[in-house]
């Protein structure tokens, strides 16, 4: 199965159109949407991106033991759910163990590559996926337990390396970022953090409070798709951040490849497709996907949402 929109290397470039995604991202100039999406293909090759879900993560148990950061079901408008915990990134003891910078960097690549192949692989019908042909994701980045110290180091880092990428090769595909749980110097070092962030991407993040989070996520997600943590009511058996159906696939597929077995998703497939069908949904949110165009029935803050 190949990713929409990000084509394998080994196929002529001269025979690929430009992905949308990069038209929309460089405001129709295909000029420059030509030449980042050369310089995609080109950073994919020198990744190794086009085969590192059949690469072994030997390393896959100790970093998420370090590093909190999952797949969990899905917006109301059927947008995959991405949480990752900032403050629990422990590059100290990453270390230790063998983990390296650049080890960590390509196993949140491996996690990207992973979502976009089975979790934002079908486009919904809100008009931002619809208008740049891409299945976008609702981001959480949860700041809790971030120190000031963190906003100059290897953490700090880590997050400015891997927001650079998703910004230059993996355009259009937040649908809204929400910085939750944030301390309350974080206003302070926030003048420095969106400098990382182009202005479309600032335009669709919010920063919330920790008495802010629940009601915030709320608007966008149903109660029984956000973890209790988040003011939800779901509470996967086993720990959402671990045991969600997309987890449970992550790790199935993470398995297969080091004990060289065949990789047999088909049954965890359907339970997210069934996830994200709306059977969980109400009939309301159904019809908000289906009639995309009818943004008089969407939640105030849903109506919003700019094309970026």
């Amino acid at each position: 199965m190949s990713i929409p929109h990000i084509v394998s290397n080994t196929q002529k470039r001269a025979s690929v159109e430009i992905p949308s995604a990069f038209l929309v991202a460089e405001n129709g100039d295909a000029a420059k949407a030509s030449e980042r999406y050369e310089s995609t293909l080109a950073w994919r090759t020198q990744m190794g991106l086009d085969s590192i879900l059949t690469t072994p993560q030997t390393h896959y148990d100790i970093i998420k033991m370090n590093y909190t950061h999952f797949l969990h079901k899905h917006d109301k408008l059927g947008h995959p759910l991405y949480f990752e915990k900032i403050g629990s990134i422990n590059i100290p003891q990453l270390k230790k163990v063998g983990v390296t910078p650049d080890t960590l960097f390509n196993h949140y690549l491996f996690a990207m590559e992973f979502a976009l192949k089975y979790a934002a692989h079908q486009i919904c019908a809100c008009d931002a996926c619809a208008a740049s042909e891409t299945q976008k994701m609702c981001i959480v980045l949860d700041a809790r337990g971030i120190g000031m110290r963190d906003m100059g180091g290897e953490v700090f880092e880590f997050v400015r390396r891997c927001t650079g990428v998703m910004q230059r090769h993996y355009p259009q595909r937040s649908f809204k970022i929400f910085i939750v749980n944030v301390p309350s110097w974080f206003g302070m070092a926030w003048k420095g953090l969106k400098s990382l962030l182009n202005e479309a991407t600032r335009a669709k993040t919010n920063i919330l409070t920790e008495s802010e989070t629940g009601a915030g996520l709320l608007e966008f997600v149903d109660a029984e798709s956000l973890p209790v943590e988040y003011g939800g009511t779901c509470s996967c058996s086993g720990g959402c951040a671990t045991h969600s159906s997309y987890q449970l696939l992550q790790r199935a597929l993470v398995e297969s490849v080091l004990e060289n077995k065949p990789f047999e998703p088909d049954e965890l497939v359907q339970v997210i497709a069934n996830e994200r069908s709306g059977l969980n949904r109400s009939k309301k949110q159904q019809q908000v996907c289906s009639h995309r165009g009818h943004h008089h029935v969407l939640p105030e803050v849903l109506s919003r949402e700019t094309v970026v």
